[in-house]
């Protein structure tokens, strides 16, 4: 009885992590705005993903169009001939969903395809940058939490975003931050994520994330790095740990992931350079900031099963596991 229990309340704990989460790179009151601006849009691109564990319920990924400019219909569930929609889409105008949801059906019903031409290379999925609506599904949500959970700690914050890729993630933690710049090295990631993601308060910028020579001292509360420590090679880790103290405030929150190199259940990936065994991504953080309280946490693979508050967790661990995925959360000790 006593095993039940926790089981349970362990549900309900994940479900209410879940829900405080930031998922997506729109909030309700964006989805509105973009509407007032365009009385007109189009389906340039539908992709819907069926669940391996229940054929009847299927993710969609909508790319709308409206004067150039794109939204991003992300997480719409079909199940049971019904759709749900998640937080942020509740303001889609009902035309608009009635619209979509006839776009779907038919894709299903009819032509058995499920996933329209992408017109855009721009947005293709390549396996190494994680853009919205077209990557698979599994492959964003595990990219999306790690942002939602970065994001918590945004809030009211200065933030940097090294290693930003398409931008998403940087408008997902600019939700909630003050300001928050993203950075990268590859000016074509750059200029996507300008064309896509930059807001008043969102804004991108190249730079060589092992030096951030044009960002000063003590510029930001928080630094996010995720995705990022196993890209860089060996040699430039150092450079790239001197430069994230240097930008962060004395009191500044630094949230950085890294993939497990001892994952036994995972792809090679000829992108990642660095990956590092627990030990090792600790002794690295504790050798940066020795002055610091330090949280790891690890981060489990997409399981397929489309229950999303379970999927791809994020849960506090003290030594090495099976994670796929590494996290750390460095904050300044408290005194007293």
């Amino acid at each position: 009885m006593k095993k039940n229990r926790s089981k349970k309340g362990r549900s309900a704990r994940d479900t209410a992590n879940s829900s405080a989460e930031t998922h997506y790179p729109y909030s309700g009151q964006d989805i509105s705005a973009f509407f007032s601006r365009h009385e007109s849009v189009r389906v340039a691109y539908l992709k819907i993903e069926r669940s391996i564990e229940d054929f009847g319920h299927h993710i969609c990924e909508i790319v709308l169009n409206a004067e150039g400019e794109r939204l991003f219909v992300q997480g719409v569930e079909f199940q049971q001939n019904r759709f749900r929609y998640p937080p942020h889409l509740q303001t889609l105008p009902s035309h608009v969903k009635k619209t979509l949801e006839q776009q779907v059906i038919h894709r299903l019903l009819q032509t058995r395809v499920i996933e329209s031409p992408l017109s855009d290379e721009a947005l293709a999925y390549s396996g190494e940058r994680v853009i919205p609506g077209t990557a698979p599904f599994h492959a964003y949500w595990m990219h999306a939490r790690r942002y939602g959970f970065a994001a918590k700690r945004c809030r009211g914050k200065r933030v940097l975003d090294a290693g930003c890729g398409s931008g998403y993630g940087t408008r997902i933690l600019g939700l909630e931050a003050t300001e928050c710049l993203g950075v990268d090295s590859d000016p074509e990631a750059v200029r996507l994520a300008e064309s896509l993601f930059a807001t008043p308060g969102v804004s991108f910028s190249v730079a060589d994330i092992t030096r951030l020579e044009a960002l000063a001292d003590d510029t930001f509360d928080v630094v996010v790095a995720l995705e990022v420590l196993e890209h860089l090679p060996t040699e430039s880790v150092p450079a790239f740990m001197e430069a994230v103290r240097r930008v962060l405030t004395p009191d500044g929150t630094f949230v950085v992931s890294v993939a497990n190199r001892a994952h036994q259940d995972k792809e090679e990936n000829p992108f990642h350079l660095s990956e590092m065994l627990f030990e090792e991504f600790k002794e690295l953080l504790e050798a940066w900031f020795p002055s610091s309280r330090i949280e790891f946490f690890g981060q489990d693979v997409w399981g397929g099963t489309w229950r999303l508050e379970r999927e791809c967790r994020i849960e506090r661990i003290q030594s090495a596991t099976a994670h796929h995925v590494y996290l750390g959360v460095v904050e300044p000790e408290i005194s007293g």
